[in-house]
């Protein structure tokens, strides 16, 4: 089976394992995170849609690899096998973050050098070189960051730590996967793996438990965050017959599930000790939806989250959630540099922001992501991925590198 042929088949096995209620889910995670960067008053606990994008990514990235993994289970050449599906499954991480993730941090740092001067922008420079690398939480610790100082400014690109530690996840779990999937065969895999999950959740949330005290470690360590992303996945490798209950009860479930991240979202606020045992409040129930969550009565919640509304934010969602933090917090900065005050902007010119960081994804995800992503070009040389990504790697740093060299002179 050649390239093609093998995109192809990944591209219909994703057609009929789509869940539009998962883009709809995306879309509230994404739509708290806004809520509270814009300070909308009582949602300042909207951070957790962080969370919650991380239980939706664990579980929808293991879902898919499980799926990949039966091709090598049945295969004579496991090693083979095991290679071109991690292969891919880099190849595609790659075509769908970076892109995004490169463009967004060069138009901030370009836009924060033009606004807000070479001198004020320096420390963004050694961030971005960082980010592009996917170790700025590493960076925000060492430095010392405090995500919810209300002193300095913080970092046009703070919100790339999540990124960071999601591709740190994903730069073990897959190995785990298929090594479980290579040792103990297709018939005891899920078993298998999900007892490695279940052990880094376990793990991972004790440790998140113990050291949350609101120090920079304790919110940007991949060791107090990875149980998030794990319980997605460690759902998502449960067997699939536990899924089955009344359509009833999983449809209240899901109701009391949205409506508990809802509530913690207003109830927890920037003086809460996240992630410790908090974020429960909001893993648990985004947990619960995407294991209950295909229930189709008609007023089950996932009827709710599948509207085109929800659904197209759902899909704009990552670009929307990269493109939301400059567009917030650039015109904060500007004002406090020119007039010389911290004040948070009127309602009306947070809704010029959001709808325009609105209109930013929305042209990024049509016309420069997708083209990428769904490149057939691309898709007949997948080796050119790597070579790409080195070159978006090497276009921020020679950004960072041209902007403090020269900009500052």
């Amino acid at each position: 089976m050649n390239v093609l042929d093998e995109t192809s088949r990944y591209v219909e096995s994703e057609k009929q394992h789509f869940r539009p209620d998962i883009q709809g889910l995306r879309a509230l995670a994404v739509i708290l995170v806004i809520i509270a960067h814009a300070k909308v008053p009582h949602f300042a606990g909207g951070y957790i849609g962080v969370d919650v994008f991380f239980v939706i990514s664990g579980f929808v990235i293991t879902e898919l690899l499980l799926r990949e993994s039966l091709s090598m289970a049945q295969s004579d050449q496991r090693l083979t096998s095991a290679i071109a599906i991690l292969g891919r499954f880099y190849t595609r991480r790659i075509r769908r973050i970076m892109p995004a993730a490169t463009l967004v941090m060069i138009g901030t740092v370009l836009t924060a050098y033009y606004y807000l001067g070479p001198f004020t922008s320096i420390p963004l420079l050694e961030d971005l070189r960082w980010a592009s690398t996917f170790r700025v939480n590493f960076h925000f610790i060492t430095v010392g960051m405090d995500y919810f100082s209300q002193g300095l400014p913080p970092s046009l690109i703070t919100h790339y730590w999540s990124l960071a530690v999601e591709e740190q996840f994903y730069f073990v779990v897959p190995l785990l996967l298929l090594l479980t999937a290579a040792v103990v065969g297709l018939r005891r895999h899920r078993v298998a793996l999900s007892g490695v999950l279940a052990l880094i959740v376990a793990w991972s949330a004790y440790e998140s438990a113990q050291l949350t005290t609101g120090s920079p470690y304790a919110y940007f360590s991949p060791k107090t965050r990875f149980w998030e992303i794990g319980l997605g996945a460690l759902l998502a490798a449960l067997p699939t017959s536990w899924r089955t209950i009344n359509a009833r009860v999983a449809t209240f479930v899901g109701w009391l599930s949205l409506a508990i991240i809802v509530a913690a979202a207003y109830t927890l606020t920037d003086s809460s000790l996240v992630p410790g045992t908090l974020t429960w409040w909001a893993c648990a129930p985004a947990g619960a939806l995407l294991f209950f969550g295909s229930a189709t009565l008609p007023f089950a919640p996932s009827r709710f989250f599948a509207t085109k509304p929800l659904r197209y934010i759902g899909d704009i969602s990552y670009s929307l959630y990269l493109f939301h933090w400059a567009w917030l917090k650039l015109p904060e900065q500007y004002a406090q540099i020119k007039y010389g005050v911290m004040t948070s902007l009127s309602p009306l010119a947070r809704v010029e922001q959001i709808a325009a960081a609105t209109l930013c994804a929305a042209l990024s995800y049509r016309f420069f992501e997708n083209p990428i992503r769904r490149s057939v070009w691309l898709d007949r040389r997948p080796w050119l991925t790597a070579v790409f990504a080195i070159v978006m790697i090497s276009l921020v740093w020679l950004t960072a590198y041209l902007l403090g060299r020269y900009w500052t002179s």
